[in-house]
């Protein structure tokens, strides 16, 4: 399996399809397999290079603490390894955050960035504080589960996605609670980097689901901070929408990729 070496973490990745590179980074609690909808059509156009954070999927998962910064250096460490910089660069959630933090860290390397239903920025109350409490109790004292049985029908709520309920709920049960744990905390600490990213040259898209964790009135103003940015809005859609609404994004992605 390819792996990088970050200071004695290994970090894995996925090599797959050919043409140009992009870069993928899956969200909190998840891995390279957030981007199945995706890599599987458009690998004949695109040479995906997916990546699970330290804590994650198949890569290290040391103790923490974890910060964005030690994120953003497993992307950066890949794409030196690999020597393909500058590349599109794609994340969904804690992956979009990375995203912008790769971009302000190390700009060279990132050639545009698509950040779905992330900003570069994390407000808790946004979120809602009292949301984030109880995930870190449910986390700590029912497990990980248990957060996947109450995080799946709020994610895919149609009728028809029994299929996506349950994967999730089996997948979110492989985490290592206390990874997890310290990925999450890395984004409550997280102090942002909308600064940077107000001076960033290169294109930004933010796409948002209409009916994400924040609305999409919420994510605007952050987008108009961001002289390069612009934002697309997926209609009948919640966070994990590369899972939920693949066509509807795959087509954005490509538009995005062009």
């Amino acid at each position: 399996m390819p792996r990088v070496d970050v200071n004695g973490v290994e970090i894995y990745y996925e090599d797959v399809g050919s043409g140009p590179a992009v870069v993928l980074i899956h969200g909190l609690g998840s891995s390279t397999r957030d981007w199945e909808r995706q890599i599987g059509p458009l690998s004949r156009s695109w040479r995906f290079i997916a990546i699970d954070l330290r804590g994650h999927g198949r890569s290290d998962k040391p103790p923490g603490p974890y910060s964005l910064s030690d994120f953003a250096g497993d992307v950066a460490a890949v794409i030196d390894h690999l020597g393909v910089g500058p590349v599109p660069v794609v994340g969904i959630s804690l992956g979009g955050m990375t995203a912008f933090q790769l971009a302000a860290d190390r700009p060279e390397l990132v050639s545009r960035l698509m950040a779905v239903n992330a900003l570069p920025s994390f407000d808790v109350a946004e979120l809602g504080r009292l949301q984030v409490a109880l995930r870190k109790l449910v986390t700590q004292f029912l497990g990980m589960e248990k957060i996947a049985e109450i995080l799946a029908p709020k994610l895919f709520p149609d009728e028809d996605m029994a299929e996506e309920r349950e994967m999730l709920i089996e997948r979110w049960a492989q985490n290592d609670k206390r990874a997890y744990q310290a990925a999450f905390q890395a984004i409550l600490d997280w102090p942002g980097v909308a600064e940077e990213m107000a001076r960033f040259s290169k294109p930004i898209l933010v796409v948002a689901s209409d009916q994400d964790y924040t609305p999409v009135e919420s994510k605007q103003p952050h987008v108009e901070a961001m002289p390069t940015a612009r934002m697309v809005v997926i209609e009948n859609a919640h966070h994990a929408v590369p899972v939920e609404r693949p066509q509807r994004f795959n087509e954005v992605l490509s538009e995005f990729l062009a």
